[in-house]
This record gives structure tokens, C-alpha cells and sequence, in this order.
């Protein structure tokens, strides 16, 4: 949980950096990538801390006993899917405008890929 709070820390800066130091136009496509990368290991580090901290309360309260090993690789595998939606949401508003059709096919997106996760493992 450290690990994953310091780079989701180091990630932040990183963004927080690229956003006050450069415009898209001056840093070019390499600047674009990396805003995109940081944005996209911020938001994995927190959908992964938040699944974790919401399972140990689950487990508290409720006496929700599961495997861990499996368990921590499935919230992992759940929070890439998850996260990659806020960074395509903002790749599609920097592309032009996003009306509730293109909202709608992202979060069709976002179900088959964690129905797809919840199938596969």
C-alpha cells in the first residue's frame, strides 16, 4: 500500500509538472504521451487503493473472507480497466466534443471489459 501511494504521489507531481511547465503545442507528441502515461498510472494507483481499502472494510464488517493472492491480482486487473476511462474520456475531449453517445460507448467499453475480466479470471 506504501509502494502504491508513493507512486501514485510521484505520478501526481509528474502530471502536476507537465501541466504548469508545457502547453500540448510547445511539448509536442512525446509531452502528450507522457501527460497521458502519468495521468493513466495516477488514476490505476487510486482505483487500486480505493478496491483494497473498500475490501478490508468489506471483510471487516461483513466477515468477507477471500483468497488473496487471486484476489489482489482480480483488483488489479479491475482497476486498469476501470482507470483507462477518465483518460480516454479526457483524449476524446481534447479531440473534439463528447456528447452522451460517445460517453454511452465508453461505458460499454468499460462493461465488456470487466465482464470479460470477471469471465476470464
Amino acid at each position: 500500500m506504501k509502494i502504491i501511494s508513493f507512486i501514485a504521489l510521484v505520478a501526481l507531481i509528474l502530471t502536476a509538472v507537465i501541466l504548469n511547465a508545457t502547453n500540448p503545442s510547445s511539448a509536442g507528441p512525446f509531452g502528450i504521451l507522457a501527460f497521458f502515461v502519468c495521468l493513466y498510472v495516477l488514476f490505476i494507483c487510486l482505483t487500486y487503493v480505493v478496491f483494497l481499502t473498500s475490501e478490508r472494510i468489506a471483510a471487516k464488517f461483513f466477515n468477507f473472507k477471500n483468497s488473496r493472492n487471486e484476489s489482489k491480482y482480480k483488483t488489479y486487473y479491475y482497476s486498469t480497466v476501470i482507470s483507462l476511462a477518465p483518460v480516454i474520456y479526457v483524449g476524446m475531449q481534447s479531440m473534439g466534443d463528447v456528447g452522451i453517445f460517445e460517453i454511452l460507448l465508453l461505458g460499454v467499453f468499460e462493461l465488456l471489459a470487466c465482464f470479460f475480466i470477471h469471465k476470464r479470471y
